[in-house]
């Protein structure tokens, strides 16, 4: 248990310094919009305090403890942040992650949301759908599009013009309508417990789905805080993987394409990858015997350094043009980049959601182990593959570009 713990801890610090890298080189110094100032352009920030009184003409995306909006915002609002309140508009869609998150802003497109308490306020409107994940989750403003909760105290008021799905209410729960509450489609309830509606709300039709309680061995409840932490754990990444995105845009969809088109090559060259890795971590054996027999051990460091380096970076990063080119396969490329990005990460994490579920099951389980780890080790090989093509690619047209214009001065000097 004590080398887990030692493994996570070490594995969260990799993230949060790759992570507090990337906003090195990406945030803006500027963490204050003021009101009636525009910022041209994305907004990529981080710091204590975030906020935003004027107009962002591009994405707001940003990692703070604090982080407010009152403004406008012409692209998606994509942020985590332990108190975070959002008003004003937003012409794309809102991805947070929090604490406390509180909303009560003017939202054109879709709204995702997983804190530990979600409010979101009567002056709220949300014109596509809304998918909430929160502790308590508190809803009284207005959806045009659909509603998906997932909370252990839920409670539901104001206007919902399509339908409302409530998952998975356990015993302890507790779920409840606000009078005048509106469902204008259908209310789905999923709950171990039939909810009886009451008179003073309005709802187009009810569907009741019966769940089984979570059992009180420690097994089903691991089971069930894993799917949460696994959920969890996409929205984290998917924010980590549109900051990226908006750094190198060009990169990982060229990555994406690559696997789509050239699969067989992108396997191989992942493939060759890992091989590089296995000989690499033999040749660090070798390396640290001659450092401690003959030569400086500073030398060793280094090669463990960028082995290391090589290695986190291809873990991290694989899923990132695997999801691409699952979003392009799924959506036919209809859809934004950000939208197929989150559609093909959410097609991953529900495969292994499903195949953890399988494991428990016994029979199945042996068929599940064995899919789960040919599906991981396919996602970082044709991931890797694709990465590593990439950047020897942007690594030959770099140099290529450099000897044109070194031909150009030296032709120029001659000439003249």
């Amino acid at each position: 248990m004590k080398k887990r713990w030692i493994l996570l801890t070490c594995s969260l610090l990799v993230i949060f310094i790759l992570a507090g890298t990337v906003f090195v080189f990406a945030a803006n110094e500027n963490m204050v919009i003021g009101v009636e100032k525009t910022h041209e352009g994305d907004f990529i920030t981080g710091g204590n305090t975030v906020i935003n009184d004027g107009t962002v003409k591009g994405d707001f995306i940003a990692v703070a403890q604090v982080l407010k909006n009152t403004g406008t915002v012409e692209g998606d609002l994509i942020a985590g942040s332990a108190e975070m309140d959002i008003d004003g508009y937003i012409k794309g869609s809102v991805r947070t992650g929090g604490n406390n998150v509180r909303i009560s802003a003017v939202i054109d497109r879709n709204t995702m949301v997983f804190a530990s308490n979600v409010v979101i306020g009567k002056d709220a409107e949300i014109k596509r759908n809304a998918y909430l994940f929160g502790g308590v989750v508190s809803f009284n403003g207005k959806v045009l599009g659909d509603t998906v909760i997932f909370g252990g105290d839920v409670t539901l008021g104001g206007n919902f013009e399509g339908n409302v799905k409530v998952k998975n209410i356990q015993e302890g729960s507790v779920f409840r309508m606000n009078p005048g509450t509106v469902i204008k489609g259908k209310l789905i309830y999923e709950g171990v417990t039939k909810y009886e509606i009451p008179s003073d709300v309005h709802v187009g039709d009810y569907e009741f789905i019966r769940v089984e309680p979570v059992s009180k061995g420690d097994n089903n409840r691991l089971n069930f805080w894993k799917i949460i932490k696994t959920i969890f754990t996409m929205l984290v990444y998917y924010l980590f993987a549109l900051l990226i995105y908006k750094l190198f845009p060009r990169f990982f969809l060229r990555s994406g394409d690559f696997i789509e088109v050239k699969p067989l090559t992108a396997a191989g060259i992942g493939i060759a990858t890992l091989g590089t890795l296995v000989a690499g971590s033999l040749f660090l054996i070798l390396l640290l015997i001659l450092a401690v027999i003959i030569i400086n051990g500073s030398v060793f460091f280094f090669g463990l350094l960028l082995f290391i380096f090589v290695t986190v970076v291809t873990i991290l990063f694989a899923d990132i043009p695997v999801s691409v080119w699952l979003g392009n396969v799924i959506t036919s490329r209809k859809f934004s980049v950000p939208g197929r990005l989150a559609i093909g990460l959410g097609t991953i994490t529900g495969v292994k959601i499903l195949l953890d579920l399988l494991a428990t099951v016994g029979p199945a389980a042996p068929v599940a182990g064995i899919l789960s780890f040919v599906i991981n080790v396919a996602i970082w090989i044709f991931g890797t593959g694709s990465i590593m093509k990439i950047i020897f690619e942007t690594g030959k047209a770099a140099n290529l570009h450099a000897e044109a214009e070194e031909t150009v001065a030296e032709t120029g000097d001659y000439a003249g």
